[in-house]
């Protein structure tokens, strides 16, 4: 394998980048996206948030269940007690 084999342009990162977002589930998404953005620092927030095509609201959500540590339990998206309430019938 030639080193040459190994060298990417921005763009053809920037695809796959974009590529393998899409197949995220929400929650990593948000952590993805709010990774990328501390990584990038000072207006990380709104560049991700154009490059991903997502809320910049998402992404600090993001961030702060990061820095808070939450993670959702495993084999679970959504989290308990959420959606509509049970209709009370006598």
């Amino acid at each position: 394998m030639k080193k040459s084999d190994l060298t990417y342009s921005v763009s053809e990162i920037e695809e796959h980048e974009k590529f393998f977002f899409t197949h995220l589930p929400e929650w990593i998404k948000r952590h993805y996206a709010a990774v990328e953005a501390m990584k990038i620092g000072y207006n990380g927030v709104s560049y991700i948030s154009e490059k991903f095509g997502i809320h910049e609201h998402t992404i600090r959500k993001g961030r702060k269940e990061l820095l808070s540590k939450v993670v959702p339990p495993v084999g679970k998206i959504r989290q308990k007690g959420g959606g509509r309430k049970k209709k009370f019938c006598r």
